[in-house]
């Protein structure tokens, strides 16, 4: 199989009455969802015109008319683009005057939203529907391109393959087996979001019944757990923590519950550990980008010890790593450098952005732009994004090192380390931290208490209290906002 269209129809000659979609209550069998999906693309070529090859953007959150639409646009041909729906009417006249889709499809509470970028704009109950699967998708052709998160200016579309999609699946299958005909998993992260994505494909590759949640709210998520007998599941360490913090959750019944997986952003060992206690399953965790269609490396459940806790884990089958210097030099073992990857799951390249798709892949090798380091083994450790390093009397810090020790002290729920300038040391560890209700954690205790744990120089100067952490929507912290009131006045973001 080399295509997701080609996928679907496999399933449903193989299993046709197999549930595949549940949603608010509704499910959907795979021989349903092959004629429902193939209906829908012959309208979208009969009716409406679209030529193969053409942009069509989503705008809505998670249901399964959303997952319907992106395997009909892959029988007729067509390009998913999904749009984050969090974003303003101006952002996302921005990504459209990027993207020039034909055609617009979103939820009934988007669609003013969407009519603001001036393009045309149908819900899913308007789309046409025709008669048989026009069987347009092609090995080797776009299926779909999803915007890399844009912490830094304009998103850059990632276009990826159908065979992109599936690769991660057939790979992830000797990392997680799990999954299997005939059992649930969660998507409960954003559709439009790499990770929500590639987990539902990943699921209906193995039989699954993908059981699709529309809002990621933990009470939600909890009860959805339970009373679908999920078994697997996908989420954030954010998301963790937060169904964790539930009064209900250690009680909860997860008898269910094989497997979570967990990745997109660095996770703390203690949220780890009380996350292992509270779902009394086994643990995947996956590191990847937009760009490298989500995970290629993994770190399985019996490698969940002792320093490995901090590990993302090796690369998975038929990805392959380098940890490099600035000018592309192999480093030793434990030397921090920048991550490459080369494999199958990398992208086609960056929409109408040839300049910046030469720029982020160099001579075969995806340039993450994440900095990390090997050990003898060749685990990976993470040390943070490479523009995120701190430079303090000319010692790199690493923000995540620092956040993985503070997220130890028990009165913090969560934290980010960022740089502030300073005319001595040109830059210091400033930790912004959220306490837990009802603590009182002063700036001097919090110091005081890494004391023994961070070298003087990676020990924060100061601290910060707020409320919330500002982050994506696919939970990534956004260290720029964070830092811009900071750097106010300064013409550039080092110093």
């Amino acid at each position: 199989m080399r295509t997701i269209a080609e996928m679907l129809r496999w399933r449903a000659r193989r299993h046709p009455s197999l549930e595949a979609v549940w949603f608010d209550g509704k499910s959907q069998t795979f021989a349903g969802l092959d004629e429902s999906s193939s209906q829908l693309a012959a309208g979208l070529v009969e009716t409406l015109g679209l030529k193969p090859g053409d942009r069509v953007s989503i705008l809505d959150k998670n249901s399964a008319a959303y997952f319907e639409l992106f395997f009909a646009l892959d029988k007729a041909g067509l390009v998913a683009a999904p749009i984050n729906w969090r974003l303003t009417p101006h952002e996302v006249r921005q990504i459209i005057d990027d993207i020039k889709p034909k055609l617009i499809v979103t939820g009934a509470e988007f669609k003013a939203h969407a009519a603001a970028a001036g393009m045309p704009t149908m819900t899913f109950d308007d789309l046409p529907r025709g008669g048989a699967d026009p069987m347009r998708d092609v090995d080797g052709a776009v299926c779909c391109q999803f915007c890399t998160s844009g912490t830094t200016g304009l998103p850059k579309g990632a276009m990826l393959t159908g065979w992109n999609l599936l690769n991660v699946g057939f790979c992830g299958a000797l990392e997680n087996n799990e999954m299997r005909e005939g059992g649930r998993s969660l998507v409960c992260l954003p559709l439009f979001h790499i990770g929500g994505t590639i987990w539902a494909i990943w699921a209906m590759q193995t039989g699954s019944t993908v059981s699709i949640v529309r809002d990621p709210l933990p009470d939600v998520l909890l009860k959805t757990m339970v009373e679908q007998r999920i078994e697997s599941a996908l989420l954030v360490p954010t998301l963790m923590l937060l169904m964790t913090e539930l009064p209900g959750a250690r009680s909860a019944d997860f008898s269910a519950l094989k497997l979570i997986s967990y990745g997109t952003a660095p996770i703390s060992p203690d949220l780890l550990r009380r996350s292992i206690e509270t779902f009394k399953c086994r643990f995947l965790q996956v590191y990847g980008l937009t760009e490298t269609t989500g995970p290629f490396t993994a770190l399985s459940h019996e490698e969940h010890v002792g320093e490995r806790l901090l590990s993302c884990g090796r690369p998975m089958l038929g990805g392959r790593v380098r940890i490099v210097d600035s000018d592309d030099n192999d480093l030793p073992p434990y030397k921090v450098g920048e991550i490459l990857y080369q494999g199958e799951n990398l992208m086609a390249g960056y929409w109408a952005r040839p300049d910046a798709t030469a720029q982020a892949i160099r001579g075969g090798w995806f340039h993450t732009g994440d900095a990390g380091y090997v050990d003898e083994e060749g685990f990976i450790f993470l040390k943070d994004r490479i523009k995120d390093v701190i430079i303090t009397g000319s010692e790199n810090v690493y923000p995540a090192e620092v956040e993985a020790v503070l997220m130890g002290h028990p009165e913090v729920l969560e934290c980010a380390v960022i740089s502030v300038p300073d005319a001595k040391w040109g830059e210091t560890v400033k930790a912004v931290v959220v306490r837990r209700a009802g603590t009182s954690l002063s700036e001097t205790s919090l110091i005081e208490w890494s004391r023994d744990k961070l070298a003087g120089f990676k020990r924060p100067r100061s601290v910060d209290f707020v409320d919330t952490l500002p982050r994506n929507a696919s939970g990534k912290l956004l260290k720029r906002t964070l830092r811009e009131p900071y750097w106010a006045g300064y013409t550039r973001r080092v110093n």
